[in-house]
């Protein structure tokens, strides 16, 4: 009789065991999965775009401080700005870095352009082309991420995906919250 008692205990503790694993385990791993698609969906629009945005953003510090000098304020607000995307390490981070450099690389634009009297087909004109596309591209690119990222943290948010994500660290975050 004692041996079916204590077979009877290691089966249970056998099972739990199996639940645990079996929801930790395969449960972590679907959503690790979700995070990585939501992640790849980002590298894959955004951040492309965003990389692009800042190099137009380069070129045209690089007009600008040889239109006004290496010690121009404006070329290095738009340094500046650049360094704080640089530093991003979220979608929101990158959002907000973005809005910097949007304003910095404006009123560099504006300020070379009264000083050198660019005209169309200048590389100046030709950067801040390529700057002013690349960001409607991300307007354009950043509601459909905003929303698998949404659903991403829907799943998350859930039992037991949310003691799992809490434990790993798993999180998917909007590029920008509706305003």
């Amino acid at each position: 009789m004692k041996n079916w008692k204590e077979n009877q205990a290691l089966g249970a503790v056998v099972l739990a065991v199996a639940v645990l694993a079996g929801t930790f385990g395969i449960g972590g791993a679907k959503l690790s999965s979700a995070v990585s698609k939501t992640t790849a969906s980002y590298e894959e629009t955004i951040a492309g775009d965003l990389a692009l945005r800042a190099a137009a953003a380069e070129n045209i510090a690089e007009v600008g401080e040889a239109a006004l000098g290496a010690d121009s304020e404006s070329v290095a607000l738009v340094r500046n700005a650049l360094s704080e995307l640089e530093k991003a390490q979220t979608p929101a981070e990158d959002f907000a870095a973005d809005t910097g450099l949007t304003a910095a690389v404006g009123m560099l634009y504006e300020e070379v352009r009264k000083v050198t009297g660019d005209e169309k087909g200048s590389v100046l004109q030709t950067q801040w082309s390529e700057f002013l596309s690349r960001g409607n591209i991300i307007a354009h690119s950043a509601p459909e991420y905003n929303e698998t990222a949404r659903k991403t943290e829907k799943k998350l948010s859930g039992f037991p995906a949310g003691l799992i994500a809490g434990l790993t660290g798993l999180k998917a975050e909007p590029f920008a919250e509706a305003r």
